[in-house]
């Protein structure tokens, strides 16, 4: 008897726990689904060139990062600044939440640059039809061979591939050798960890992954997460404009064409224009620009200044042009520093450089041209409409009044008599903007009333 009462309590405590389970999840249905509705990863777009705004928008995201699952950065670039590259590097690094790299959209590509920033991140994966590689430094439009460059970044890179336990060897072929790969080959050679054909699939390869960081290993929590985009601020915005190669030396070199239009003709801001735009460029590229090329396009400036005031308008003004472009390519081909991007890229880069300044030194060409015929051209003589008028005001004693001479009103001074208000008058020269009259004379020899 004494059993069979043990065993209804034991099962009416058994019912009352569950009930009261039930309950508490009636009540509060969200409970056990809370953390994964509230699960976020922060999406950066890594694109285009990588310069200092890259860098400064990749740091702002880390900032903001605090309660996200992961940093995505998605990278299509073709390249960049070295010191932008190990500024995004340290920010990764720093970061308190996980950074996963991704070679996104497919077809795109992460060359140089944008392929170490991938060995730097603490999961790397690729969309199909994307390629990494080619991560050799550039000056001058060709690979930099000095072992100094080359064997640093080399081992930059093979760090990052320890931490991360990936092939380092691969790692450092992307240096060494310029090797590219796909994600097929990149994942066969161990330097990523997934192929993900979109960002949902991204985050469902990647969910319960145990990533290496500097603090200490991490479990990816990604399956299902909203992703949330950072989008540039205002200022990252327009230091990418300025930072922008490409754009940098188009405003270098119009600002140039536009300081020369503006000495040849004062007034219309020309000079005023041209020098901002040659500040903005060099703010740009934070004054660390190469300047033989910069001496290359003064030098062009003064060939063209030069024709403005020489009676021809010929050999010495077209061979400043070249001088120009000459020197906008080089601004762009031979930085000062060695830039981790492709050799293909400078030189399409110095191409678009090239075909935009033609068009520009054309236009202000032109302006300058018909600036400086203007200046040759003999000053009309002013005819009056007629040489008589009337006055509209008293002028006496020396001081000026108006007149109405044909059709028009004219600020006049009387070179003799005093002239009253409604006398006819002779107009007998031009003094500035001011008409110099006499009271006119009748057939008697009488004035005019």
């Amino acid at each position: 008897m004494m059993t069979s009462l043990s065993g209804q309590s034991k099962f009416r405590h058994v019912l009352f726990a569950a009930s009261v389970f039930f309950t508490i999840l009636a009540v509060f249905p969200g409970t056990a689904s809370s953390q994964s509705e509230n699960k976020k990863v922060l999406w950066v777009d890594v694109k285009d060139f990588i310069s200092s705004a890259t860098s400064e928008h990749v740091a702002s995201a880390v900032e903001r990062a605090s309660g996200h699952s992961a940093i995505i950065l998605a990278l299509d670039t073709p390249g960049g600044s070295v010191d932008a590259t190990l500024d995004i590097i340290t920010s990764m690094q720093q970061s308190d939440v996980p950074v996963i790299g991704y070679v996104y959209p497919s077809g795109k590509s992460a060359w140089s640059a944008g392929t170490i920033i991938l060995m730097a991140s603490d999961y790397a994966a690729m969309a199909p039809v994307t390629t990494i590689g080619s991560a050799q430094p550039v000056a001058g439009g060709v690979p930099v061979d000095d072992t100094k460059i080359v064997n640093a970044l080399t081992e930059k890179v093979v760090s990052l591939a320890e931490l991360h336990g990936r092939n380092a060897t691969q790692a450092a072929r992307f240096i060494t050798h310029n090797d590219n790969l796909t994600p097929e080959n990149a994942l066969r050679q161990n330097v990523i960890e997934a192929i993900a054909s979109d960002p949902e699939d991204l985050l469902q390869k990647a969910h319960n992954a145990t990533v290496m960081t500097l603090k200490g290993p991490k479990v990816l929590d990604t399956a299902g997460a909203e992703i949330e985009r950072h989008e540039p601020s205002l200022r990252v915005l327009l230091v990418s404009v300025l930072a922008n190669p490409l754009l940098a030396t188009t405003f270098l070199t119009v600002g140039f064409f536009a300081l020369i239009y503006g000495l040849a003709s004062p007034g219309f801001g020309g000079e005023i224009a041209g020098a901002t735009l040659i500040i903005l460029s060099l703010a740009g590229q934070g004054f660390d620009i190469n300047w033989a090329a910069f001496a290359l396009l003064a030098i062009g400036v003064g060939l063209v200044a030069y024709e403005l005031y020489t009676p021809g308008f010929g050999a010495i003004g077209i061979g400043g042009i070249i001088v120009l472009s000459i020197g906008s390519s080089l601004m762009i081909t031979q930085p000062v520093e060695p830039v981790l991007t492709t050799e293909q890229h400078l030189g399409n880069l110095a191409l678009l450089s090239t075909l935009t300044t033609v068009p520009f030194g054309a236009f202000f060409g032109f302006l300058t041209y018909k600036a400086w015929q203007a200046k040759k051209r003999k000053p009309l003589q002013f005819a009056y409409q007629s040489e008589e008028g009337t006055a509209l005001d008293p002028i006496v004693g020396g001081k000026p009044g108006f007149v109405f001479v044909g059709g028009e009103y004219w600020k006049a001074k009387s070179v003799g008599q005093d002239i009253n208000k409604g006398q006819k008058v002779k107009i007998i020269g031009k003094q500035g903007d001011t008409l110099l009259v006499e009271p006119l004379q009748d057939k008697k020899g009488e004035s005019s009333q």
